[in-house]
């Protein structure tokens, strides 16, 4: 009778123990997950922002009072930055999107796979983006200025090399620090957990 009760007592200690552990394991997975789930909230922000930039863009306009001259110069100008404006847009509203996707109830290598395209559509639409952003400045400087006066001196030079140097700048740093290291981070908190739950 002493041994039944014993192995009883036993089974019973072990049946609880296995839940603390299970407890305890589902506890630090919600733990590990607060990070990355912050990390994405921030990334919707900035995504959400973005869709804003027509209302931002038309402000701006409003607020410091440009004005545009209807001339040849004027239309092509206009040819050359709506469609770009257009297209980066859309690529916005897509993004944001697929941030929305993301869910972290989901198995751990679906959030991988969904983490890891969203990375690649960004690097992707960024890089176009860049690509395309001188056509659209061109544009919008076509569009706001009325006559374009030659002269190759280094006063009249000197707003273009600035301009060419922080758009420089802009592209190494988007690529080096904003994307890749926001990615790298949440990807290695994805790994913290997939990790936690092959144990």
């Amino acid at each position: 009778m002493e041994l039944l009760e014993l192995q009883n007592m036993w089974q019973e200690y072990d049946k609880r123990l296995s839940e603390n552990t299970r407890l305890n394991k589902e506890i630090l997975r919600l733990m590990l997950l607060s990070k990355p789930q912050k990390k994405l909230n921030w990334i919707q922000i900035k995504a959400g922002l973005s869709t804003l930039s027509p209302i931002v863009f038309v402000t701006l306009l409003l607020v410091l009072d440009v004005q545009f001259k209807i001339s040849t110069y004027f239309y092509i100008g206009l040819g050359l930055f709506l469609p770009i404006y257009a297209i980066t847009y859309f690529w916005d509203i897509r993004y944001f999107n697929l941030t929305r996707d993301i869910n972290f109830s989901m198995p751990v290598l679906s959030i991988k796979k969904t983490i890891a395209e969203l990375e690649k559509y960004k690097i992707k639409t960024t890089r176009i983006r860049y690509l395309l952003m001188p056509i659209a400045i061109i544009g919008f400087l076509l569009m706001i200025i009325h006559s374009i006066p030659i002269s190759f001196n280094f006063v009249s030079l000197l707003p273009l090399f600035l301009i060419i140097l922080v758009f420089i700048s802009s592209m190494y740093f988007t690529f080096k620090y904003s994307i890749y290291e926001r990615f790298k981070m949440l990807n290695k908190d994805i790994d913290e957990i997939e990790q936690l739950e092959k144990e």
